[in-house]
């Protein structure tokens, strides 16, 4: 228990500050930005995600999974599963960032260097899930404070020179990230892999899958706001709404982390699983609903002081959105256990039937509703996606039950 205790208190430490310094960076450069340039950071910011799913390539997760508990058709790859995500990412930048200069050029520069961001941020997060999947949660919080000092240092001292566009923003991000990735891959060790077997791209697809139907269905609100043109200063005071539940999802993600590896070293007995998950998703729904209250509350007075008058009006949106943690916190617990029993299959196609849902509710209702639209599509997208996976982890552990009672 005392160890527990110490390395979810690292995690804790390191979650912290991490937060309040992404929190403390979106205030800024909302505070530097006017709240339309803000808006198109948002944009940028939102298809950016969008392209680390292609950068990250499925590595990150396979890493995280493979050094907890290695699946024995991989075993022979693992050591060079690492250079084989180093590559994967230099290659889709550079093909990225081609793509970007032909497609978007009016915003080149910010698309290029958020670009550029992303594959730096995903280099440190290989690194990352290695030290997770071998449970070494101690050196990881380290290296999130790290990753997060140098990015912050960056974006702080550009705009001190007078920074007021969003690729000014981003390319400070990429530099503190770059440099912070540099010292991860001398550390472990790692060099480009310029052949990557084909196995182990087909062991990386469901993942990819996976994380591109989730980040549709979390990401697209923002660009469909862009698409139908709604005014940038209502996108702007959407995004700052979206960025305090981000900070919510980041504080709580250590829990997550801790459960994995206790989840997927557990896999083989699910009735263990079952008794670990669920005290679990009962405090997530408690903490959940306390959350969605204190935001009621103190939504308006919370925006005011965080972001400041400009974004007065805000608040609304941040109401609504408190109510997605009721399903967004248990979600997490439940995709855990999703990934930790090898149902990642299931878990991508849940994730597109929310995606699925998310794109035609937020199509129907943003030319009718606007952000405040936007918004309540995100609480039915999670109470979506949390039936759906919920369904396929009880189905699971039941099915696995069943089979050891007769065993």
């Amino acid at each position: 228990m005392a160890l527990i205790l110490r390395l979810l208190g690292a995690q804790w430490l390191a979650i912290g500050f991490v937060a309040a310094v992404s929190l403390a960076i979106n205030v800024v450069v909302a505070r530097s930005l006017s709240p339309a340039m803000f808006g198109v950071y948002s944009v940028v910011l939102s298809g950016g995600a969008i392209a680390a799913i292609l950068l990250d390539g499925g590595f990150v997760r396979l890493l995280q999974r493979e050094h907890a508990h290695p699946t024995a058709s991989l075993s022979s790859f693992l050591p060079v599963l690492p250079r084989a995500a180093l590559t994967h990412n230099l290659i889709s930048a550079t093909a990225l960032s081609l793509l970007a200069a032909v497609l978007f050029p009016q915003h080149a520069l910010a698309v290029i260097a958020a670009i550029w961001f992303y594959a730096a941020s995903v280099l440190n997060q290989f690194g990352l899930s290695i030290l997770r999947g071998e449970g070494r949660m101690v050196k990881d919080a380290s290296w999130q404070v790290g990753n997060r000092t140098f990015s912050a240092v960056c974006v702080g001292l550009v705009i001190l020179l007078g920074a007021r566009q969003p690729w000014q923003i981003f390319l400070a991000q990429f530099i503190g990230a770059a440099a912070f990735a540099f010292l991860i891959m001398r550390f472990i060790r790692v060099r480009p892999l310029w052949h990557i077997p084909p196995a182990i791209y087909a062991s990386t697809l469901p993942f990819v899958w996976l994380d591109l139907a989730t980040v549709i269905y979390f990401r697209a609100d923002m660009l469909l706001l862009e698409w139908f043109d709604i005014s940038k200063f209502d996108v702007g005071k959407y995004g700052v709404a979206y960025r305090l539940i981000e900070a919510v999802i980041l504080f709580a993600s250590p829990v997550g982390l801790m459960l994995f590896r206790k989840f997927r070293l557990g896999s083989e007995s699910p009735r263990r699983m079952l008794q670990d998950m669920l005290p679990a998703l009962i405090g997530a729904l408690l903490i959940g609903l306390a959350l969605m209250a204190g935001i009621m509350l103190f939504s308006e007075k919370l925006i005011d002081v965080v972001y400041g008058p400009a974004y007065f009006g805000a608040h609304d949106l941040l109401t609504v959105l408190g109510v997605a943690l009721v399903f967004i916190l248990p979600n997490g617990i439940l995709n855990q256990a999703a990934l930790a029993l090898g149902l990642e299959r299931w878990f991508a196609v849940s994730a597109t039937i929310a995606a699925i849902v998310n794109l035609t509710g937020n199509m129907l209702v943003i030319p009718l509703h606007g952000t405040l639209g936007a918004a309540w599509m995100t609480v039915v997208t999670e109470g979506v996606l949390g039936c759906a996976v919920g369904a396929g982890v009880w189905y699971r552990c039941r099915i696995g039950n069943a089979e050891r009672d007769v065993s």
